[in-house]
């Protein structure tokens, strides 16, 4: 029994100490890659009065991530379509076909937006901002809300 003990420590030991080692892998150099951009680009963030003059300028694909009881009770930017964020992996077929159109996603207060802004550039997107302080700036800014 000792001896069984002390193998399976062994190997424990072993099976930890191998799975602790990081892997490059392609999600990974994905990653590097919308960093490096985003590091040059103002970390991909757009105000809401930028955001505002682009909606009216050239119409991009505007995004809102929160969930349908925040769009519900909140109301929602003119013109966005609602794909919560836990939801963008199955509502691919609804987000544009051309990967350099101009996406704006957004959320409550821009930490959702940030994670579907990701999601989105691993998927290819190449033209992506995500709503900086999110849908409380664009109220707080007086901008739009539609109900």
């Amino acid at each position: 029994m000792k001896r069984f003990i002390v193998l399976l420590s062994a190997f424990l030991v072993t099976s930890i100490a191998v799975a602790q080692v990081p892997t490059i892998t392609p999600a990974s150099d994905v990653m590097a890659q919308v960093i490096a951009e985003a590091s040059q680009q103002g970390w991909l963030q757009i105000s809401p009065e930028t955001a505002m003059n682009q909606i009216d300028a050239i119409d991009p694909f505007v995004i809102d991530v929160r969930n349908q009881n925040e769009w519900d009770e909140k109301g929602y930017i003119p013109g966005a379509m609602l794909i919560p964020v836990t939801e963008l992996a199955t509502n691919v077929d609804a987000l544009p076909g051309d990967v350099n159109e101009p996406i704006i996603v957004y959320c409550a207060k821009g930490t959702r937006g940030n994670y579907a802004l990701l999601y989105l550039k691993s998927l290819g997107y190449a033209n992506v901002k995500n709503l900086s302080g999110g849908f409380t700036a664009w109220v707080d800014a007086g901008l739009p809300v539609a109900n």
